[in-house]
């Protein structure tokens, strides 16, 4: 097995008007390179927050926050208001928060359900301030099992303490689970 040096190639010149170098010394044998050395596993998924929306007759609906690349479909409601929202009280994620996304997918289960002549017309604000009454949302952090913050209670953005605000939703807070 032979060892040989990397090629140095030049590079754009540096400020100093010094050529830099690509290869850097880096020793090859010749071969293949094998599969890089996993150092740390990291799940993708996480860290992350799931919420939960407690409706006044006890039924809950939860959702963990999503990091695709799509964007999630936001009933028109809740999607008028945070496109309405003034730019200081916009997060650079506004909309993929699970708090929106729930609100959106209750609302538009609630505009299923309305009948023949109500479906006619846009669902107003009304009715989903009264779909909405007497609603909680809580939001938690997930984390690693071994991480600390696992389990405890995730304030809601700037985006969404308005929204939340605007759709009467009290946001509660909850403590980590017993351990």
């Amino acid at each position: 097995m032979s060892v040989t040096f990397d090629r140095l190639v030049p590079d754009r010149p540096h400020r100093s008007g010094r050529q830099r170098e690509r290869g850097g010394g880096r020793m090859t044998t010749g071969e293949p390179a094998g599969p890089p050395v996993l150092r740390h596993h990291r799940d993708s998924l996480l860290p992350a927050v799931a919420a939960a929306l407690s409706l006044k007759g006890g039924e809950v609906h939860t959702l963990a926050g999503d990091k695709s690349a799509r964007r999630p479909v936001l009933h028109p409601l809740v999607g008028d208001f945070l496109e309405g929202l003034p730019i200081e009280l916009r997060e650079r994620f506004t909309g993929r928060c699970p708090e929106a996304v729930l609100l959106s997918r209750y609302l538009t289960d609630v505009d299923g359900r309305r009948s023949k002549r109500a479906a006619r017309k846009p669902m107003s604000l009304h009715e989903a301030r009264k779909a909405l009454k007497g609603a909680r949302m809580t939001t938690v952090r997930i984390r690693e099992e071994a991480d600390p913050a696992h389990g405890t209670h995730a304030p809601p953005c700037r985006s969404c303490v308005p929204m939340l605000e605007h759709f009467t939703v009290q946001s509660v807070v909850v403590g980590p689970p017993a351990r």
